[in-house]
């Protein structure tokens, strides 16, 4: 097999799956939909991964037209309050209860379903997979979902192409890494998906 080949092929394992979105409604961009974004639920085993993606969902959904983020400090606090933690589950039901007394609109919900991270050069590349909805406050009703997966290569594989799979793997995107990219690229297509509704 050929290098080039090799390296096609690999880069084919490697790339992601584009963002998965579907709006069922888009906001007025004149009248932005006032929302908060909740902390994000964790992947077994990595509690840390829920607060990553909180953090970066927060930051890159302010760049969505058609929505004012609520401040971080008034929902921490309200957390607090409630004795609700980062890494804690909070179902719809509370996630609207959450959001009226914030005076939001909406409610975004998340969760962390995959996070592997790179140990070392025996196991695959960084994997991580991450589900949004917004839920509006008034109605119940889900406004929007997201979900994304990026990274992973079966370990198989990583040695069947070696050493390109090796060092494909070596300079792979860390899990922390992967976090920052799957919120950006589904803030992106949310993006994109409400300027396409609303152009209709």
């Amino acid at each position: 097999m050929k290098k080039p080949y090799l390296l096609a092929l690999t880069a084919f394992f490697l790339s992601s799956c584009a963002a998965n979105v579907i709006v069922r409604q888009a906001p007025d961009a004149a009248k932005p939909m006032r929302i908060a974004v909740l902390p994000f639920r964790s992947a077994a085993g990595f509690p840390e991964s829920g607060a990553l993606a909180y953090e970066a969902f927060s930051t890159y959904l302010l760049d969505l037209k058609g929505y004012n983020v609520i401040d971080r400090g008034a929902l921490d606090q309200l957390i607090k309050e409630q004795k609700l933690t980062q890494t804690g589950v909070i179902d719809q039901d509370k996630a609207v209860e959450i959001g009226k007394l914030l005076g939001a609109e909406g409610v975004v919900l998340g969760a962390v379903t995959e996070y592997i991270q790179r140990n070392n050069l025996m196991f695959p590349p960084a994997k991580v997979s991450i589900t949004a909805r917004l839920i509006n406050t008034k109605t119940g009703e889900v406004e929007w979902t997201a979900s994304q997966t990026r990274g992973g290569l079966n370990r198989w594989f990583t040695w069947i192409v070696w050493p390109v799979g090796i060092v494909a793997t070596v300079i792979s995107p860390s899990a922390e890494d992967q976090v920052q990219r799957v919120s950006r690229s589904i803030s992106s297509t949310l993006k994109k998906e409400l300027a396409a509704q609303r152009a209709r």
